[in-house]
């Protein structure tokens, strides 16, 4: 095993410095078997970029010249206490570290060392960290995670690839759903088909506005009937995904689906591909248009495609909304590691003697 002691921490602590590691944070991205889109430089810095969150403290972790891991942590007053917690809070359904999968616990080690030199705050606070987190594996965090949120996931069949309409063995996506269910959306079906004739369309760099523009009234339009704002109502959230929404789709893990009737736009879904996950990020549909269900209509064209595609695993994220159950998705915890400095500073004392 490599000593602790030639692994370097560094903090971050602007957007700036941030940047300028952007392509080095790319790459341990890409080795690290639990990322999510929500670890990727194109999500976190139009966050920061969006949000102006005040102080950062991102802690860069190297071996040699290697980044080997990355923590993008911040600093917030909470009645008496000034929490660290991770950034993209609030809009990412899953937060963590990234480690290099061969150093897991030297690197997480290195992290806890430079929290410690961090002054002022009080309490540790890392939420929605998902199962596979080298946090709850690892160094003195170990064995504290409480669960803290729950992700609905489905686990999708693996078809031979071609054209979805001629898909063999597309009838196991159907048995998804209960008997009724599929009743009601052959139904929907004819009633959409004897309107017109409707088109599904992904997104391109040329027509990604007007998509954005579709997804963010349908959004705000469905929440708005049932009496609450929606999050698309607070700006600084569509300047976000107006930031990133170009940079994830050029790294071709943004696809972004809608479903038309003539020019009239029926349905919109957000949904990022990762390695072989698709997250169902978001999603609005034209109430006018509920008795033909185009949300639900759309949902599957795109778990049609997530199956032509070889992608395995289809996550809802994190909510109980009703429509997820009619896809049988089964629940998965995320966890919270919560720490007073106090107890922090013990923990990683007694991990330091043993290890």
């Amino acid at each position: 095993m490599i000593s602790r002691s030639v692994f370097r921490p560094r903090v971050l602590k602007s957007i700036e410095e941030m940047r300028d590691i952007s392509w080095q944070w790319s790459d341990l991205h890409h080795r690290c078997p639990y990322a999510t889109p929500f670890q990727r430089p194109e999500w976190l810095l139009p966050w920061i970029e969006a949000f102006s969150p005040q102080p950062m403290v991102a802690i860069a972790v190297r071996l040699e010249n290697r980044l080997v891991g990355f923590a993008p942590f911040l600093m917030y007053r909470r009645e008496s206490d000034i929490v660290l917690a991770f950034m993209g809070g609030g809009i990412s359904d899953y937060l963590d570290v990234m480690v290099d999968p061969a150093y897991e616990t030297q690197v997480v080690t290195s992290i806890q060392d430079a929290l410690a030199g961090i002054p002022d705050w009080t309490l540790l606070e890392l939420t929605d960290l998902p199962s596979g987190s080298a946090v709850l594996r690892a160094g003195s965090f170990e064995t504290v995670g409480t669960e803290h949120d729950i992700c609905s996931a489905l686990s999708l069949p693996s078809l031979e690839a071609g054209p979805v309409e001629n898909v063999p063995g597309k009838d196991a996506l159907l048995h998804l759903f209960s008997k009724r269910q599929r009743a009601n959306l052959r139904n929907a079906r004819s009633r959409l088909r004897r309107m017109g004739e409707a088109l599904i369309e992904i997104a391109v760099p040329e027509t990604l506005p007007a998509f954005l523009d579709d997804l963010f009234r349908l959004h705000t339009t469905r929440w708005s009937q049932t009496g609450q704002a929606g999050i698309l109502e607070d700006e600084r959230i569509r300047d976000f995904h107006v930031r990133s929404a170009p940079l994830l789709l050029e790294r071709g893990v943004l696809r972004l689906y809608r479903l038309r009737l003539g020019s009239r736009t029926l349905a919109v879904i957000y949904s990022l591909f990762e390695r072989e996950t698709v997250f169902c990020y978001m999603q609005g549909f034209d109430p006018e248009f509920g008795f033909c269900s185009p949300g639900t209509q759309l949902m599957f064209a795109v778990i049609e495609d997530a199956v032509r595609l070889g992608r395995r695993k289809f996550d809802f994220l994190r909510g109980q909304e009703a429509y997820k159950q009619h896809w049988h998705a089964v629940g998965e915890p995320t966890y919270c590691v919560q720490l007073a400095r106090s107890v922090f500073y013990d923990r990683t004392s007694t991990y330091a003697r043993i290890a």
